[in-house]
């Protein structure tokens, strides 16, 4: 088993959970974030001790909202990351507005996070409201001017699109916030309305299609007419700029997965730690590793992740690497409607196909 060269570090905690939440996050337990930065560097220490890290050429700080482990904790984990780093590693850390100010954002930048990503998902008061979302515009603004003057030279923001009661004209005000700002990377998410989920269980209703699908088509022509490269699904960035981790996970590589429900994809197998937070600390404290689920990948399930995921790529996929489609039949005729590329060696999408890529993907695979 090679050591990886990609991490991702989970950090659960948050003051509230946005109504279309589910992911793995912690609320009302910041008195335990001294206990889990602890756990969290004894996992790490396992995994090296292992010989699952290599040169990290990406690491990514996730949750939850990492910034409220606050700068004093964050530089702790740097501290013990940084051995690890290859020359110009990709360092990149979430954060919410309203969760860090200025001296935090510089001093995240002295502990050696070199990328920043915020999640603003709008710039309209009333959509944010409707998120659950406890930062304002203002705040937002304000961060983004913070980020830039600490020296963050690789800024991203979040969005969401497809949010209830959203309208075009929304829409076209959050563009322009968003080219007024000028961020390096934007990645911009339709909503999801996850089983679980605050929204879901109010029964909010899915966005309409025909107007999900104007507006994905107009982020993705105001972005591009702008200078952003819109290189992945739902992400664009100025030449040079793209999530090097994120490319990591569209390219099928190796990564670790460190913290409470993160989830590890190694040399055929992926595991996933459990979500119990106390489990979680009560293992590390034990000197035992998490409590986790496994699940070996055999290579009709590596075959299917990768065209799942390279496709969601505007470079496209060799197949070399990708191995044939489950119903190779489908080819011809995706690429007589102009939806894709393909010769002996790669496949790739048109632009046309991108705007429909599930389908096309269901087209070619069999998820079932």
């Amino acid at each position: 088993m090679s050591p990886v060269a990609h991490l991702y570090l989970h950090l659960p905690f948050c003051s509230s959970r946005c109504g279309y939440c589910a992911f793995v996050v912690n609320v009302g337990a910041l008195g335990r974030r001294d206990e889990y930065l602890d756990a969290l560097l004894a996992e790490l220490e396992g995994e090296r001790a292992a010989g699952r890290i290599g040169e990290l050429q990406t690491v990514y700080l996730g949750g939850g909202t990492p910034t409220l482990m606050r700068p004093r904790r964050l530089a702790a984990l740097m501290e013990r990351i940084r051995p690890h780093l290859a020359p110009g590693a990709e360092v990149s850390m979430e954060a919410n507005p309203e969760s860090v100010d200025g001296p935090a954002l510089a001093a995240l930048r002295r502990a050696g996070v070199n990328r920043l990503s915020l999640g603003v998902q709008s710039f309209q008061p009333h959509l944010l409201s409707a998120l659950d979302r406890a930062a304002t515009p203002a705040q937002a603004r304000q961060l983004i001017a913070c980020a830039r003057a600490a020296g963050f030279e690789d800024l991203s923001i979040d969005l969401i699109f497809g949010i209830p009661g959203q309208t075009a004209d929304d829409l076209e005000r959050d563009l322009a916030e968003v080219l007024t700002a000028g961020p390096d990377h934007v990645s911009w998410y339709e909503l999801e309305l996850k089983p679980g989920t605050a929204l879901a269980r109010a029964g909010t209703p899915a966005f309409d299609e025909d107007e999900g699908a104007d507006a994905y088509r107009r982020i993705v022509g105001g972005l591009e007419d702008a200078g952003y490269g819109w290189y992945e699904t739902a992400n664009f960035a100025r030449p040079g700029h793209e999530c090097r981790h994120s490319l990591a996970y569209w390219s099928a590589a190796d990564y670790l997965g460190l913290g409470v429900g993160a989830v590890s994809t190694v040399g055929g197998e992926r595991w996933r730690n459990a979500a119990a937070l106390d489990g979680y600390l009560a293992a590390l404290a034990a000197g035992e590793a998490p409590p986790r689920s496994r699940e070996p990948l055999d290579a009709d399930d590596v075959r299917r992740e990768r065209w799942m995921l390279g496709l969601r790529l505007e470079r496209g996929l060799p197949l070399a690497w990708a191995g044939p489609p489950d119903r190779p039949d489908a080819l011809a005729r995706l690429s007589a409607a102009g939806l894709l590329h393909h010769d002996a060696g790669a496949v790739s999408l048109t632009r046309e196909g991108r705007f429909v890529q599930n389908a096309i993907l269901h087209e070619l695979m069999d998820y079932a």
